[in-house]
């Protein structure tokens, strides 16, 4: 009886834990964030980074191609911005941190997109990913995105985390694709000058 009980708990524990394990164990597709500097001063903009799907199981996937949707505005000014979600955590460790607001912890830095809008079937479009397949998506300009940007410190040590929704690959499944990078702010002197 006690084996039989041992065997349950560890079936209702794995269970719990898969939502933690993410897509890999879904679908087989990996999500990860590539970016142009992982070390630089806090004074200078935020790098440009990439998210990087690669297809690491055994059949062929699709991903709704939604990171830069098609919008066509009223207001000729306004621009498509990615759909994702981006967070910035301080990394010490082992563990991150966030900012405290009351007893809600945030994060230092964040970006979400400012607009949702209705799929229409007509403008969907879909990216198919064989196994071992890469789709790279360039993510320009960050600091334009995040707010409280100004949070950040040098000889900090941070994590960087983008999620992407896709909720249109199929009818059945709706996933949360995770990234992360760990990047690090130190101060860098001008020439000649020392330290």
């Amino acid at each position: 009886m006690k084996k039989i009980f041992r065997y349950l708990v560890l079936l209702a524990s794995l269970s719990l834990h898969a939502a933690a394990w993410g897509d890999m164990a879904d679908n087989g597709v990996e999500c990860s964030v590539v970016m142009e500097k992982t070390r630089f001063d806090a004074r200078e903009a935020f790098p440009d980074f990439k998210l990087v799907f690669t297809n690491k199981g055994e059949k062929t996937v699709r991903l709704f191609d939604d990171v830069y949707p098609i919008i066509r505005f009223v207001e000729p000014r306004r621009e498509a911005r990615p759909n994702i979600r981006i967070e910035i955590w301080r990394k010490a460790g082992g563990k991150r941190y966030g900012h405290m607001v009351g007893k809600i912890e945030t994060p230092i830095a964040c970006y979400i997109a400012g607009y949702k809008i209705e799929k229409v079937a007509a403008l969907m479009r879909f990216i198919t990913l064989k196994p071992g397949e890469k789709h790279e998506v360039p993510i320009k300009e960050a600091y334009l995105l995040l707010t409280y940007f100004d949070r950040l410190r040098n000889d900090q040590n941070y994590e960087l985390e983008v999620r992407f929704r896709d909720e249109c690959s199929y009818p059945d499944a709706r996933r949360v694709y995770v990234g992360k990078a760990e990047f690090s702010l130190s101060r860098r002197s001008p020439k000649g000058v020392p330290r």
